[in-house]
């Protein structure tokens, strides 16, 4: 996947973990708002795991 794709992912996630439903208060008002390292790499492990729970055929 690329570095792109989990950006997208991380963004995707954001939008439906949020229970305030504030999200696009948060990204509407901040435009220059970015993504640590810390947080991609958060979810590439997520996506990992995931990924790993399936057998292969």
């Amino acid at each position: 996947m690329t570095r792109r794709g989990y950006f997208i992912m991380r963004y995707m996630k954001e939008i439906v973990e949020d229970k305030n439903l504030d999200f696009s208060i948060k990204w509407g008002t901040r435009s220059n708002l970015v993504y640590t390292n810390k947080d991609i790499d958060e979810i590439r492990v997520e996506w990992a795991k995931h990924i790993l729970k399936f057998p292969e055929n």
